[in-house]
């Protein structure tokens, strides 16, 4: 558009037709500063996106999921209903990392941030936090959905995985406001749990290993 209108300026211009240009160039004025805006709008977006997304798998990073815990403080409070706060860990991670190197690792990242998506609820947030370490925001849920929702998360990871046996996703879940009122009390009483699940995991393998 901006470029026709420019097009046509110069004809005019060289045609002699001066009324016809100043009615032409406020219009060229305006298409510009238009073009100049969204461009600029545009830029501001995509510079948005890039701070609060993870650049490898597109979740959101660290800093949104932060911002998103704070907002679902305030509306379950407000609204005195509970949700949970999942931390999620991939065991057996750093042994594949070392084995098959960084691209097999970024790889399985990727696949298991899609199985999050797919095989979690559409308002619940799903982010990566660093590394092999995943968080979950699930809105309105109890202690009564936690165990299906710990069972759907650690089927995503395992359906993720699948050809990768040792690798699995131990997880650990915070209740709001029964375990915290804050996202430093949730995601630290979150990481105790997730301490306990890796602790439990570890002792299962070596009792089987010694069957």
């Amino acid at each position: 558009m901006l470029l026709a209108l420019i097009t046509l300026g110069l004809v005019l211009i060289t045609r002699g037709r001066a009324l016809w240009l100043v009615v032409l160039m406020p219009a060229l004025a305006v298409a510009a500063l238009l073009h100049e805006r969204v461009g600029a709008q545009r830029e501001r977006d995509e510079l948005l996106s890039a701070a609060l997304s993870d650049p490898l798998t597109g979740l959101d990073n660290r800093r949104s999921f932060l911002v998103r815990a704070d907002y679902e403080i305030v509306r379950h409070l407000r609204d005195r209903r509970s949700f949970a706060l999942v931390m999620i860990d991939l065991d057996g991670f750093k042994a594949l990392n070392d084995r098959f190197g960084h691209d097999a690792g970024d790889e399985l990242l990727c696949d298991v941030a899609d199985a999050l998506i797919s095989g979690l609820r559409a308002q619940d947030t799903v982010a990566r936090l660093g590394g092999d370490e995943f968080c979950v925001l699930a809105p309105q849920t109890d202690r009564v959905g936690s165990p299906p929702l710990a069972a759907h998360i650690t089927r995503a990871v395992a359906q993720a995985s699948a050809g990768v046996e040792a690798v699995r996703a131990s997880v650990g879940i915070a209740l709001f406001p029964q375990d915290g009122r804050s996202v430093e009390e949730l995601m630290r009483a979150a990481d105790q749990r997730l301490f306990v699940a890796k602790r439990a995991r570890r002792g299962a393998a070596r009792e089987r290993r010694a069957a």
